[in-house]
């Protein structure tokens, strides 16, 4: 399921790619080096990166190699919850059915290459009445429950080796391939604001760095989460707060509100056969006509 802590994850990754458009190893937009991360700053480490300070192994304070470090924070604002509309969606697949068999039919004979898969089946419709189905760690494992299956529905003559199946169908003998997959169907919807917050130590370093995670995080307004639901990022308001300038911190807050689905997952099944059956109604009075 998608959880708020999916959506701070994907906003840090927004941020730090457009930071580091080239990657960590090159150099930033602002020509700085920038940490970003999920939470709240840590006072004393956000003093010492606007500084350009760092702790030696012995605990003292002493002038950093790389100057000043800016800092990207994502952090989830309090009480920003709001009731949304409630459009959930249907059953859906997350992630399909993965086959390792493949198999042909001659007759009455069933040939199979390759190896089963983990909930990997087959199944077996006999003369339109009689379904057998089996899975099994190997292929021959698999077709050896078949057989057995066929033979106590009244096909004593099935047989198997390592890679056949044969069954002395009367009229007609179908063969279906079955496993299972994942599935999921959103519950519920919500919707939270999420701060993005740039701390620098000029108004170049700041303006620079909140330009660049604005403009790429609003290139995607839908985006995908790990269970493969959708979650939708809107701009909502920016503030710019300088108090803190006697301690050389300018900040910028970009707020988003996302609203995301709670996935519920599943396991499915692939649909091998079905059985209908005609009730006959009961006390139903039947006319009859005199002359």
């Amino acid at each position: 399921m998608a959880d708020l802590s999916d959506l701070t994850a994907y906003l840090a990754q927004q941020a730090a790619s457009a930071v580091y458009p080239s990657g960590t190893s090159s150099a930033s937009v602002a020509n700085m080096d920038c940490r970003i991360f999920e939470g709240w700053p840590i006072p004393n480490q956000l003093d010492l990166d606007m500084a350009g300070k760092m702790q030696n192994a012995d605990g003292e304070v002493v002038s950093r190699p790389g100057g000043p470090v800016a800092n990207v924070s994502i952090f989830p604002m309090q009480g920003t919850g709001v009731n949304v509309y409630q459009n959930l969606d249907k059953t859906y697949v997350i992630q399909a059915p993965s086959y390792g068999m493949t198999f042909s039919l001659d007759g009455d004979t069933i040939t199979v290459t390759g190896q089963p898969k983990t909930g990997e089946y087959l199944t077996l419709i006999i003369d339109d009445g009689v379904v057998c189905s089996q899975g099994g760690a190997t292929t021959a494992a698999l077709l050896a429950a078949l057989a057995t299956e066929a033979q106590g529905s009244g096909y004593s003559g099935a047989s198997s080796t390592a890679d056949t199946l044969t069954v002395p169908a009367g009229h007609s003998l179908v063969v279906r391939q079955g496993g299972t997959g994942k599935l999921g169907k959103a519950t519920h919807r919500q919707r939270h604001s999420v701060m993005v917050t740039v701390w620098a130590p000029n108004q170049a370093t700041r303006a620079t760095l909140a330009k660049a995670i604005d403009n790429l995080i609003k290139q995607t307004i839908r985006a995908s989460m790990p269970d493969t639901s959708q979650a939708t990022i809107l701009y909502n308001r920016t503030n710019v707060i300088d108090e803190q300038q006697s301690q050389t911190i300018y900040r910028r807050d970009l707020i988003y509100d996302v609203e995301y689905a709670t996935v519920e997952q599943f396991v499915g099944y692939v649909i091998t056969s079905t059985q209908t059956s005609i009730a006959k109604p009961q006390n139903v009075a039947i006319a009859t006509a005199t002359t």
